[in-house]
């Protein structure tokens, strides 16, 4: 009894242990206020647009209340990997400190446009005007404040791209925090460093009163299809750290993003946090730079750790040597207690059953996507999905060592606990191994445990019981803290994730995430329960399992797929060519139209290219219908200029276009084949032909000139623009969405493009004569 109070005191440690950091002097519900004055009161505010206008406005105006110099950098950000340009307005804030360099608060302003963006980036502007009110009544500073505002980074990053051109940014700016959201609740995640520079992180471990985070996270970060300001930032050298709430991040990008929904726990663990570092770095020399990467994660939301890379290796090769010393001694023990020939049966048998158990996982999700209408009927109620691959795992995993008990007497298992670690520390070596090579910024998640267990392996009597089971109760503490903590917040962020990703998720997912926790949890926590003697009634333990079974299968069945708190994400687009009905299409993850009375007919499956002269990409979704409509009406914006004059050696063209309303986005695109020798704006080549975009451009318009080659001329008379614009002519609310698009337990995001055809009605340029 002593032991397995013991073993739960150990394994929820970190949860009971409060931090003895104070807390800072950020005030959440002042947050709370600006969140909802940009979110609320002025709504989405996409680049360009007035409601973007009016949230710049205010931002500036609490700067100066604040006491800091406040400027405006207007610029025509360019980016030219991503052939785009946009007209942005930073705002850049000072707070002169004792020394010239500075330490940075960094979020962005705009709003994705079909948002009213309360989490992203509404959650970074709060905390940066609160954290900027806390931190510049400070007046001993040592380092200058510099509080910067992008706009444009929903339109891909390009407010960051102007800002590293800003001179005095670029010569003060020392270090910095940038505070982002994909979610509207705790954690508050570090989850992004770099470059290097451990010294900046263990500010974090050591001061934040609310760290959470783990360098794991950047070996996911880097394989999702996501980026932030701080990758443009980053690129330049300057060390930084990257924060964003990941809790509940259904709503992220769509219009349930509302200040109601964002937690006021997240506003204040950020908060705190930032001023606690800050503060922290104003004693720091932020001028040096080392290239040295940090491993760093959470005990449990109290406290931190951080080391650098010398750390990282001695634990990593301690870890490994250890492992093999304690693997060596506790196979040595097992085949002493039951010969070769049972341990290694026990050894085939357990990965057996191990196989299984993640085959019945897999099974079981897929049974229920084919007992439900829905591809994924888990979305909105992924606990209960998950409570059934628990309950299903642990049924087959008992089931598997209850079958064993049919074969002969010789047979049989053994069961002291020396016999799972014998199993297990292979696997666990194994792991780590592969984690050091593949992804070393989450390598301590094996290598911390395994070098825990190595420790205390070696050291304990491998052929006593309590011994093992003792050591097994301190490893699984260890692991649990490494493990537990971040898979329940982990699971539930990953379907959120997989909800906003263009494709149908694979059965197996969740089953290889949960796969791979047990792989940590599961073998110290056999270790500690087995017993020599067999349960006195493994029936009763069969039935209970089996009832388990068809509660959470039950459960699962029941649960909604798509609430309006957890909504299907969907896509509609149309397209007005030059002449002729317009196009539209609607996509999502999900079979079926399901669109109320008053849509177009004629719905068909988008099974073949648009008939369009146009590199128009395919709506990348797994289900897309397409039809016809009638003409949307006159384009958002217009040609006032279309000109071929020739040169010595060649064409130049000259094309203005006017926008007639706000926050549209107009792609010049030059015939197949064509690529202009100089341009005016920076362009790409996608599908075989040449484009440049230019976002938001001013009232005035937005000139596009180009020389080409000798030959051209002709060619050029089919150069094509694109104007977009976010929302639908004639649709209804702040989105301009049609009203027979679903919206109870749906959420759309759409646009509207027009193709224009300038240059058909003008006769090609002859060549000057000589």
């Amino acid at each position: 009894m002593r032991q397995r109070i013991l073993t739960w005191v150990l394994l929820f440690l970190p949860a009971l242990t409060a931090c003895s950091r104070p807390s800072a002097l950020f005030n959440d519900q002042n947050a709370r206020a600006h969140v909802g004055m940009l979110a609320g009161t002025i709504g989405s505010r996409p680049i360009g647009s007035p409601e973007n206008t009016q949230a710049r406005a205010y931002i500036i105006d609490q700067l100066r209340l604040f006491g800091y110099e406040v400027r405006v950098q207007e610029a025509d950000a360019r980016r030219p990997e991503i052939g785009r340009t946009a007209r942005v307005s930073n705002i850049i804030a000072v707070r002169r400190g004792a020394r010239d360099e500075a330490i940075g608060l960094v979020s962005h302003y705009d709003s994705a446009a079909d948002a009213p963006g309360a989490t992203d980036d509404g959650f970074g502007v709060a905390v940066s005007l609160e954290a900027a009110r806390v931190l510049g009544a400070r007046a001993d500073r040592n380092w200058s404040l510099m509080v910067l505002f992008t706009d444009g980074e929903e339109a891909g990053l390009m407010g960051a791209a102007a800002l590293v051109t800003d001179r005095e940014v670029m010569r003060r700016l020392q270090a910095y925090i940038n505070i982002e959201s994909v979610g509207s609740s705790t954690p508050v995640w570090l989850f992004e460093t770099g470059p290097g520079n451990d010294w900046l992180v263990r500010s974090w471990a050591t001061q934040a009163p609310n760290p959470q985070g783990g360098s794991f996270g950047l070996e996911i970060y880097r394989r999702l299809p996501n980026d932030t300001d701080f990758s443009i930032l980053k690129r330049h050298g300057i060390p930084g750290l990257n924060f964003a709430a990941v809790g509940d991040s259904y709503s992220y990008h769509t219009p349930r993003d509302t200040p109601d929904r964002l937690s006021s726990d997240a506003l204040r663990d950020m908060g705190e946090n930032v001023v606690a570092i800050v503060n922290s770095l104003d004693d720091v020399d932020i001028t040096q730079r080392s290239m040295k990467p940090a491993t760093y994660f959470d005990l449990g939301g109290t406290a931190a750790a951080s080391y650098g890379p010398v750390v990282s290796w001695l634990i990593a090769i301690a870890a490994l040597l250890l492992g093999v010393v304690a693997w060596v001694r506790v196979s040595s023990a097992a085949i002493g207690i039951g010969g070769v020939g049972r341990w290694l049966l026990t050894f085939i048998w357990t990965l057996l059953g191990a196989a299984l158990v993640v085959l019945a996982m897999v099974g079981a999700t897929g049974a229920l996507r084919a007992a439900r209408e829905v591809y994924h009927p888990w979305y909105a109620r992924p606990e209960r999905l998950f409570l059934l691959l628990l309950v299903v795992g642990i049924t087959v995993g008992w089931s598997v060592a209850r079958v064993g008990q049919w074969l002969p007497r010789r047979a049989h298992g053994l069961r002291h606990p020396v016999v799972t670690w014998s199993v297990a520390l292979p696997f666990w070596i194994l792991l780590a191994s592969a984690a050091l090579w593949f992804a070393p910024a989450a390598a301590y998640l094996w290598t911390v445990p395994l070098l825990a267990a190595g420790l205390l392996l070696a050291a304990v009597p491998a052929s006593s019981g309590p011994g093992v089971r003792s050591a097994s109760v301190v490893i699984l503490a260890v692991a649990a803290t490494m493990w537990l903590f971040e898979i329940v917040h982990f699971l539930r962020f990953v379907v959120a994730i997989f909800g906003r990703l263009p494709l149908i998720t694979p059965i197996f997912v969740y089953a290889a995430a949960m796969s791979m926790v047990g792989v940590m949890l599961v073998p110290p926590l056999v270790a500690i329960v087995s017993r020599p003697r067999p349960l006195v009634r493994p029936s009763l333990m069969t039935a209970v399992l089996l009832i388990g079974i068809s509660i959470t299968a039950g459960l699962a069945y029941v649960a909604p797929a798509y609430t309006f708190e957890e909504p299907l994400r969907r896509r509609a687009r149309a397209i007005q060519p030059a002449t002729g009905d317009a196009i539209w299409e609607v996509g999502g993850v999900e079979p079926g139209l399901d669109l109320h009375e008053g849509a177009p007919g004629g719905w068909l499956p988008a099974n073949s290219p648009l008939p369009l002269n146009l590199p128009w990409s395919p709506l990348a979704l797994p289900f897309v219908f397409r039809t016809t409509a009638p003409a949307l009406g006159p384009p958002p914006a217009t040609v006032s200029t279309f000109a071929l004059r020739p040169l010595a050696a060649g064409t130049e063209l000259d094309v203005t276009v006017v926008p007639s309303e706000p926050s549209v986005m107009v792609t010049f695109l030059m015939p197949p084949g064509v690529r202009p020798a100089r341009a005016s704006l920076p362009g790409i080549e996608r599908a075989g032909r040449w484009s440049a975009t230019f976002i938001a451009p001013p009232p005035e318009g937005v000139v596009f000139r180009a020389s080409f080659h000798d030959g051209a001329a002709e060619a050029l008379r089919a150069t094509q623009v694109l104007v977009t614009s976010r929302g639908f002519p004639n649709g209804t609310g702040w989105q301009r969405m049609p009203a027979w698009l679903p919206q109870e337990r749906m959420v759309w995001s759409g646009s509207a493009a027009w193709q224009l055809l300038p240059g058909e009605d003008i006769i090609a340029p002859v060549p000057p004569l000589r």
